[in-house]
């Protein structure tokens, strides 16, 4: 019979895999913050939550910085084509939604929405499953496509999840106040946790 105290008791597990998950959100954060290594960061976060989740994972901090060293160059022109595009359609979606609700600036907004969104979903491929390693960016893009049309219902919860912080910011002040602490602390490790679980299940994708 096992004691309460045993670490393979199932609330210490959980509780050790909680702690592995904020670590990672926190290094995920700082590696971020030069901006051109998101990708990088991203791409080491979920290759550590895939670890994690085979139960493999010794330390998360050591795993994450091999990740992200091996990463980090593969992943810098991949994620600036990414981060432009990204900031070029969010602020033509916000032009579009505050102009006069004419025909012409409905067709913009379509086009810019429906941009937006083949963009999410190829986002949640790119990175995430490691699409761009030896691969240029035009392929790339087309794989994470096709990922993405091919496993739609996994696409579909994953760009749900991955979209929160940003519509909270298109919502305004008060969303932005009660989800920022969320994220600063785990949101972003537990949203790459679940996703991850989702790439596992996904259809011709090697993770």
């Amino acid at each position: 019979m096992k004691s309460s105290f045993d670490i393979d008791n199932p609330f210490f597990a959980f509780m050790g895999a909680l702690a592995d998950i904020v670590m990672v959100n926190l290094l995920f954060l700082i590696c971020s913050v030069p901006v051109v290594t998101m990708g990088a960061s991203m791409a080491a976060m979920y290759e550590t939550m895939r670890i994690l989740q085979k139960r493999r994972l010794q330390s998360a901090f050591h795993c994450f910085f091999t990740a992200f060293r091996h990463h980090f160059k593969k992943s810098i022109p991949l994620w600036l084509v990414q981060l432009l595009t990204g900031v070029l359609l969010f602020f033509d979606l916000n032009v579009a939604s505050s102009a006069p609700k004419t025909p012409a600036w409905n067709i913009i907004g379509m086009v810019a929405g429906g941009l937006f969104l083949i963009w999410t979903m190829a986002a949640c491929y790119l990175f995430p499953a490691h699409i761009y390693a030896g691969k240029t960016i035009r392929q790339a893009l087309a794989k994470s496509m096709y990922l993405a049309v091919r496993n739609l219902p996994y696409t579909v919860v994953m760009a749900v999840l991955n979209s929160i912080p940003i519509v909270c910011l298109m919502l305004g002040t008060y969303f932005i106040g009660v989800v920022t602490p969320v994220y600063l602390a785990a949101g972003f490790g537990m949203t790459a946790y679940i996703n991850t679980m989702l790439l596992e299940r996904c259809k011709d994708i090697c993770v």
